[in-house]
C-alpha cells in the first residue's frame, strides 16, 4: 500500500470516529455507525491491510447497537478507534 492509501484509510478513519462520537445517544446514528464500519472493514481486507482489518473486526464484534440504552462499549469503541488512528499516523510518518 502506498501512502495515498493510507490518506484515504485516516480520512474514512477520522469519519467513522467523528459519527461514533455524535451517535453515542442516537441509535439510527449508532446503526449507521456499525454498518459503516463492516464496510471499511471490506476496504480494508481487500486492499490487503489485513492487520488493521483484524482491529476493525475487533471493533465490530463489540458494537451491537441498542435502541433506548446507551452503548454499552462506547469507551471502548472509542478506545480502539483513537489507537488505530495513532497506528495510521505512524504509518504515515514512514
Amino acid at each position: 500500500m502506498d501512502r495515498e492509501d493510507w490518506l484515504r484509510i485516516q480520512k474514512e478513519l477520522d469519519r467513522l470516529y467523528e459519527l461514533h462520537e455524535s451517535g453515542v445517544s442516537n441509535p439510527g446514528k449508532c446503526r449507521e455507525f456499525n454498518s459503516q464500519v463492516s464496510l471499511f472493514l471490506e476496504k480494508l481486507e481487500e486492499s490487503g491491510a489485513s492487520n488493521f482489518a483484524d482491529r476493525v473486526m475487533d471493533i465490530l464484534a463489540g458494537c451491537s447497537p441498542k435502541e433506548f440504552s446507551p452503548c454499552d462499549n462506547r469507551l471502548s469503541t472509542k478506545g480502539a478507534l483513537e489507537r488505530l488512528k495513532d497506528q495510521i499516523r505512524d504509518k504515515l510518518k514512514m
